[in-house]
C-alpha cells in the first residue's frame, strides 16, 4: 500500500489523533499530491482536523489557484463544518480572494451569498462597496442585514445614501443593522431621516447610539428627551450619546440643556453615579450632571472626588455646573471643608465665577495649605487688582506651595493690571525678608511695564544671591543698552550662577562693551562661567572672538577646552583641523574625544592621509576605532595596509571587531 493510501485509510480512522496524524504525514510528505484529502477533511467532524487541514492548504503554493474550488465549497448545505472551513479560508486568504468572490456574490443561493457579504467584511475590501450596496436590496432578509453590517465595518461613508433608502424597508432586523452601520461609519446622518423610527421601541436604542455618533446639532434636543425616556438601556444611550455629541457641538449643546426641564433629566442621570455601574456610563453621566448644572448635584459632585477614577470627570463637571449656575458653588462652600473646599475653589477659579472672590479671600487665609493654594490659583483666574494686597501677604504664608501659587497668580493678575501689580510689588525690593524679595523679583520680570528693569537694576544688587539670580534673568528678554553697566558690574558677583547668567545675556549683544565683558569672564575662577564665555564669544564672531578662542584651547580644565574646540570648529569649519589635531594628545580622555568626534564631522578629509598611521597607534581605544573608519572613507582601498597593520597588534576586543569589519568592507585588490 503507498503512503497516500494509508493517509487515507488514516483520514478514514474513527480516531481523531489517528486523523490528525494522517494529515502530519501528509505535510512532510508531497501535499500537493493529497489536495483530495486535505479538501476531505476540510469536513472533519472535529475542529482540530479541520483546523490543520486548512493551515495545511494556505502552506501549499497552489492554493491561490484554487479559490473557486473553495468557494464551491460554501454550497455544501449538509455539512456545516465544510462551509466554515471554506469561509476561514476565504478570509485568510485577504484580497487575493476578492475578484472571485465578488464574482460570485449574485449565485442564486442566498446562503452563499451571506457567506459571501460576510467574508468581505472580514477581508475589509473597500472595492466590494458596490456590491454590498446592490444587496441591500436583496430578496432575503440575512443577506440585507449582512450587508448592511458589513458596510458599517467598512466604515463606508459613500454607502450612507444606500443605507438610508434601505431603512425603508419594512424590515426591522435590516433597520436595526443599518442603524448600528450608521453608527460605526460615523458620517453625518440629517435628523429627519432617522425621526420617523423613534417610535420603534426595538430600535429605539440603536437610533440614539447613531444620533450620538452621527447626528448634527439637530439632534440634540432628542437626545436630551432621551434621558428621561421609559426604557432604561435608551436613557444610558442618551448619556452615552451626549457626550459623543458634545465633542462636536458643545455650545449647541450646553444651550439646550440650559433650556431644558432639568429636574427630571437630572434625576435620571443621577441613578448612574452608583459604583456599580458600567465605568465609561457612569463617566458620562458625571459630565452630563455638569452640564445640567443643578446645585443639588453639587454634593454628589463632590463626593466622587474621592474617586481617583473619577476625580478628573467629577472636577470638569464642578467646572462646567459653576459655568451654568455659579451660586450653587458658592452655596456649597460653607458646608465644604478640606479637599472638598479646595476643589469648590479650584472649580469656581476655572469657571471664572466672579461672584466667588469673596469666598476666594477667605480661603486664602484657611490653615489648610490646599485650600489656600487653590484658592491663591482662582484669584489669578478671576480676581481683579483689589485682590493684589491679599496675595502679596500669601508670599509670607509659612507653606511652599502657597508662596509658589500666590506669584504665579499675581503674574498672571499682572498681565491683566501691570501698573496695580507694580505699584503693589516693588515696596516688596526692600523686605527685610529675601524671600519676600525674590518673590517680588519674579512676579516683577514678567510685568510688561516701564519701571521693571529700573527696579530691578537695583535687585541685581541685593544682598542675598538668589534674589539677585532671579533679578538678573528679567534682561534675558529685554533690551539691555541703557543697563550694560549694570550687567557688567555684575561679572564680579560673588555667585557663579549670577555670573553665568550674565555672560550669557553679553553673548546676544552685539556692543564692544559686551565683548569686553565676555573677554573679561574667560578669566572667571568658575569653569562653567569661562565655558559660556567661550561660547558666547562664538556668537559673536569675527576675527576678535577667533583670537580668544583659540587662548581658551590652553585653559586648564578639559571643559573649557571642549568648549574652545566646539566654538572654534564652528567659526572657522576645517581651517580648525591643526587644533582639533593638536587636541589629540592631551591627556584628558574626554577632550581627546570631543577632538576626534569634531575631526570625524568634519567635511575636510586631507588631513587623514598624514596622521592616520599615527593616530591608529593612539593610547585611546576610541580614537584608534574612529581614525579607522576616517581612514576608510578618506583613502578607500589604500586604507587597507593600514587597517591590516593595526589589526594585527590590537588587543582592545571592540577595535579589533570594528577594524575586522572595516576590512570585510573594503573592495579586494
Amino acid at each position: 500500500m503507498d503512503t497516500i493510501d494509508q493517509i487515507s485509510d488514516a483520514l478514514n480512522s474513527p480516531d481523531e489523533e489517528t486523523r490528525l496524524g494522517g494529515l502530519r504525514e501528509l505535510a512532510a510528505g508531497s501535499p500537493v499530491d493529497g489536495l483530495d484529502l486535505i479538501f476531505k477533511a476540510f469536513g472533519d467532524p472535529s475542529w482540530r482536523v479541520r483546523k490543520e487541514s486548512i493551515d495545511l492548504f494556505l502552506r501549499l503554493p497552489v492554493s491561490r489557484e484554487l479559490i473557486g474550488e473553495i468557494i464551491e465549497l460554501l454550497h455544501a448545505e449538509d455539512n456545516a463544518g465544510l462551509r466554515n472551513a471554506a469561509v476561514e479560508i476565504l478570509g485568510r486568504m485577504g484580497r487575493d480572494a476578492v475578484p472571485m468572490l465578488l464574482d460570485q456574490a449574485d449565485c442564486a443561493d442566498h446562503d452563499v451569498r451571506k457567506f459571501i457579504v460576510d467574508i468581505l467584511g472580514d477581508i475589509a475590501a473597500p472595492e466590494a462597496v458596490p456590491t454590498l450596496v446592490r444587496a441591500l436590496e436583496d430578496v432575503d432578509s440575512n443577506v440585507r442585514a449582512a450587508a448592511a453590517e458589513t458596510l458599517g465595518k467598512l466604515k463606508s461613508a459613500e454607502a450612507v445614501p444606500a443605507l438610508l433608502t434601505a431603512m425603508q424597508q419594512p424590515d426591522l432586523l435590516l433597520q436595526f443593522t443599518i442603524l448600528e452601520a450608521l453608527s460605526r461609519i460615523a458620517a453625518p446622518v440629517p435628523l429627519d431621516e432617522l425621526l420617523p423610527y423613534k417610535n420603534e421601541k426595538l430600535l429605539r436604542k440603536a437610533l440614539i447610539d447613531c444620533l450620538g455618533k452621527a447626528g448634527d446639532a439637530s439632534a440634540i434636543d432628542e437626545l436630551i428627551a432621551a434621558l428621561t425616556d421609559s426604557m432604561r438601556n435608551v436613557r444610558e444611550a442618551a448619556i452615552l450619546a451626549l457626550v459623543e455629541i458634545a465633542a462636536r457641538h458643545p455650545d449647541p449643546l450646553r444651550h439646550a440643556l440650559a433650556g431644558c426641564e432639568k429636574g427630571p433629566a437630572a434625576a435620571a442621570v443621577g441613578a448612574y453615579l452608583d459604583a456599580g455601574i458600567d465605568k465609561p456610563l457612569r463617566r458620562a453621566a458625571v459630565r452630563v450632571l455638569g452640564w445640567l448644572g443643578l446645585a443639588e448635584s453639587v454634593s454628589p459632585l463632590l463626593q466622587l472626588l474621592a474617586e481617583e477614577t473619577l476625580q478628573q470627570e467629577a472636577m470638569a463637571a464642578l467646572v462646567d455646573l459653576g459655568r451654568v449656575a455659579p451660586q450653587a458653588l458658592l452655596d456649597a462652600w460653607p458646608k465644604a471643608s478640606g479637599n472638598p473646599r479646595a476643589c469648590l475653589a479650584f472649580a469656581i477659579g476655572e469657571a471664572d465665577c466672579r461672584i466667588g472672590v469673596p469666598l476666594l479671600r477667605q480661603g486664602l487665609r484657611d490653615g489648610d495649605s490646599q485650600i489656600a493654594r487653590l484658592s491663591a490659583h482662582a484669584l489669578g483666574r478671576t480676581g481683579d487688582a483689589a485682590t493684589l494686597p491679599d496675595l502679596v501677604t500669601c508670599l509670607s504664608n509659612d507653606a511652599p506651595e502657597v508662596r509658589e501659587a500666590a506669584s504665579q497668580a499675581l503674574i498672571t493678575l499682572g498681565r491683566r493690571a501691570p501698573g496695580e501689580t507694580f505699584a503693589v510689588l516693588r515696596p516688596l525690593l526692600a523686605h527685610s525678608d529675601s524671600g519676600q524679595r525674590m518673590f517680588a523679583v519674579m512676579v516683577l520680570r514678567e510685568l510688561d511695564h516701564p519701571g521693571v528693569l529700573e527696579a530691578l537694576s537695583l535687585a541685581v544688587k541685593d544682598p542675598a544671591a538668589e534674589v539677585r539670580r532671579a533679578a538678573v534673568k528679567v534682561f534675558e528678554r529685554c533690551d539691555i543698552g541703557d543697563h550694560l553697566s549694570t550687567l557688567l558690574l555684575s561679572l564680579t558677583d560673588e555667585d557663579p550662577e549670577v555670573r553665568r547668567t550674565v555672560v550669557d545675556i553679553l553673548a546676544n549683544c552685539r556692543d564692544q562693551e559686551a565683548f569686553d565683558g565676555l573677554q573679561l569672564a574667560l578669566q572667571d575662577e568658575d569653569i562653567w562661567v569661562r565655558s559660556s564665555a567661550v561660547r558666547g564669544l562664538g556668537r559673536v564672531g569675527g576675527a576678535s572672538s577667533r583670537a580668544l578662542v583659540e587662548k581658551a584651547l590652553a585653559d586648564p580644565v578639559g571643559l573649557v577646552r571642549i568648549a574652545a574646540l566646539e566654538t572654534l570648529a564652528s567659526l572657522v569649519g576645517a581651517a580648525a583641523t591643526p587644533q582639533l589635531l593638536a587636541a589629540l594628545d592631551h591627556d584628558d580622555e574626554d577632550v581627546v574625544a570631543a577632538a576626534m568626534a569634531l575631526l570625524s564631522r568634519s567635511d575636510a578629509t586631507d588631513w587623514v592621509a598624514a596622521h592616520a598611521a599615527q593616530l591608529l597607534d593612539h593610547p585611546f581605544w576610541m580614537v584608534r576605532s574612529q581614525i579607522a573608519r576616517c581612514a576608510v572613507t578618506a583613502l578607500g582601498a589604500d586604507a587597507r595596509p593600514l587597517l591590516a597593520k593595526r589589526l594585527a597588534v590590537e588587543q582592545e576586543a571592540l577595535v579589533r571587531q570594528h577594524l575586522a569589519d572595516l576590512l570585510d568592507e573594503l573592495p579586494v585588490d
